[in-house]
């Protein structure tokens, strides 16, 4: 690029440049056969932050563009420049990335050369080499919040690709127009449209993001100082229509009628009509200093965005054999996913009955060109980001990330713990007493649920019955064993996973508690390339394994232990408070008893 562009001293221009701490590993580890790629990123008080990128490919037309990938990332996240490998990046394939950069005249070109890298701005066509600073993901969540607005609206024409554009082009402009007003629930926060600018109702005309933040969060801020885990802030907001007009019965309806439109005296061919609701549900990424006065406009263009998704899949749905007559569209559903390490949320549109299999290629593309890896699930249903950390029916989803205790602290210290999400399972549960025999049975119940929500499995967790049935079906147990209270170890749950999830697993014997110790390597392992919670039994007693410290010189191991005896009610303070999520010693083993431990297996997949 130095030999087309010329290279001059920073300009006063230039805005101040942040990256993800994110985006910098991910490009240093990075081992692609791409030569370049596009940054996306936001602007806020003067700086320019990039959270994302994504990668080209020269040799192959994708069906998926970075013009398409731009309407997944958080609204206000925008296309701001490209990232070039080495010398073989195509300069009019760069030149058309940076002339598709409408959100600022100055585009950014890094370079990544083994993880050394070279910023410069783009002014008129001058390169200026520009510093930057590396914005770590905790201190990200800290300066920035998610708004996620959602609402429903009906959707009403005629199925056909014209119909569909015309009917969200409508929406589009009302919402455009300033036709709505903005609700925070649980506030009297409002942001009205008017004619010359938006007003707020419940807060002073000055007041920022942060204001907002304290006014909604004020009570689960105080629960979530507990976190050892990078907090991710989310408020919800509701979109409101002046006129009744879009209102839509909470009843989910689809009918496809035979319509004859007509102009003037002239008859056209009949045409199926379809109606249906859309779901619009997006994310905004807004720092704290932001005004709430033009947040409006932004929450406006975040709607708009979402309208844009959902037409693109209704028309992709369109083009697919037999839809025409409007008896296969399918409603179109929003999910917002966080993968391992991306630093930022990405929105896919998966429509109702849709399986897993039909959408494994498109997943594909989108593993390649967001450079992930293709180990384990990103954009399954399963993998949507559980915002309120409560499973729908009522379970606490990864207690752990509460629990405060200081873990690595020691240079020689090596930990690996569980990854992705799971829901606690323990005694007295979906009122069923299993008091005393029960821990095995909910220890499984909590690796099952870790498979469903990596996307591995959308089969349901079973209960203690279905347990049981498995193992008489399987014949390790006799029929009589169908209602019994008799314990089960990690043998029995790794037949379970076997016979139910088709997951295959490790078993380690370990001959006394003090033995265990010498496994903790293997156990570190385990958590870095399965990622899966342990199950673990020993003597009466089964306890889940959640991860592992080590200390390479001493030899002191700890083990992150979620413990299925706890019998209350489902309190994240009480389960963190009292221990029953918490880090043990080897001393928490029995010396004298024997403990089997069973590690379920991952295959590579997406």
């Amino acid at each position: 690029m130095t030999g087309v562009y010329a290279l001059a001293t920073l300009s006063k221009m230039s805005p101040r440049l942040k990256l993800s701490s994110c985006v910098v590993k991910r490009l240093s580890k990075l081992e692609t056969e791409a030569s370049h790629g596009c940054l996306f990123g936001l602007m806020y008080d003067s700086t320019l932050l990039i959270v994302g990128y994504s990668l080209e490919f020269e040799e192959e037309s994708n069906t998926i563009t970075y013009k398409d990938l731009q309407l997944n990332f958080p609204s206000d996240t925008e296309l701001y420049g490209v990232v070039k490998f080495g010398e073989d990046a195509s300069e009019s394939s760069i030149r058309s990335i940076l002339q598709n950069v409408d959100a600022t005249d100055n585009p950014l070109i890094l370079t990544s050369n083994q993880g050394c890298f070279k910023a410069h701005f783009l002014i008129h066509d001058r390169l200026e080499e520009t510093q930057y600073e590396v914005v770590s993901e905790e201190d990200l969540w800290k300066q920035f919040i998610h708004i996620r607005l959602k609402t429903t609206l009906p959707l009403f024409c005629e199925v056909t690709s014209n119909g569909v554009k015309e009917a969200i082009q409508s929406k589009r402009k009302k919402i455009a127009a300033g036709q709505v007003s903005f609700h925070f629930p649980g506030t009297k926060i409002y942001l009205v449209g008017g004619e010359i600018e938006a007003d707020i109702n419940g807060l002073d005309g000055n007041a920022s993001v942060e204001d907002l933040l304290t006014e909604t969060l004020s009570e689960q801020l105080s629960k979530k100082k507990r976190r050892n885990c990078p907090d991710i802030n989310v408020i919800p907001v509701n979109l409101i229509f002046k006129t009744s007009r879009d209102s839509i019965s909470e009843k989910l309806i689809k009918t496809a009628v035979k319509m004859m439109s007509t102009q003037g005296n002239r008859i056209f061919t009949a045409a199926y009509c379809i109606k249906l609701p859309i779901n619009i549900d997006v994310l905004t990424l807004a720092h704290l200093s932001t005004k709430l006065v033009p947040l409006y406009n932004v929450l406006l263009e975040s709607a708009c965005k979402s309208l844009r998704l959902l037409e693109q899949n209704l028309l992709e749905q369109l083009g697919q054999e037999g839809i025409g007559d409007g008896a296969g569209l399918k409603i179109p559903d929003t999910f917002h996913f966080l993968p391992e390490n991306c630093g930022y949320f990405f929105s896919q549109i998966i429509p109702r009955e849709v399986t897993d299999d039909a959408t494994e290629s498109h997943r594909k593309s989108l593993h390649k060109l967001l450079a992930l890896p293709s180990l384990w699930p990103c954009f399954k249903r399963g993998n949507a980001y559980p915002f309120d950390k409560i499973s729908p029916d009522g379970l606490l989803i990864n207690p752990h990330e509460a629990i405060f205790a200081k873990v690595g602290a020691k240079p020689d210290s090596r930990i690996a713990i569980v990854r992705g999400f799971y829901t606690y399972h323990h005694y007295m549960q979906d009122q069923f007493d299993d008091d005393g025999w029960g821990c095995a049975y909910r220890s499984l119940q909590t690796l099952c649920s870790w498979f469903r929500f990596q996307g591995y499995t959308d089969k349901p967790i079973p209960t203690h019955k279905q347990i049981q049935q498995c193992l008489v079906k399987i014949g390790d147990k006799m029929s009589s064993f169908v209602g019994s209270k008799q314990w089960i170890g990690s043998t029995e749950v790794s037949f379970c996973l076997e016979s139910l999830f088709s997951v295959q697993s490790k078993i380690i014997f370990a001959n006394s508690g003090s033995e265990l110790q010498s496994y903790a390597q293997e156990l570190l392992f385990h958590f870095q390339k399965h990622g899966s919670p342990i199950m673990i039994g020993g003597g009466v007693l089964a306890h889940t394994i959640l991860g592992v410290e080590y200390c390479t010189e001493s030899g002191e191991t700890r083990y992150l232990i979620l413990d299925p005896h706890y019998t209350g009610h489902e309190d994240l303070g009480t389960v963190v408070s009292k221990g029953w999520c918490s880090w043990k010693t080897n001393d928490f083993w029995n010396k004298t008893a024997h403990y089997n431990l069973c590690l379920p297996l991952t295959k590579p997949c997406v």
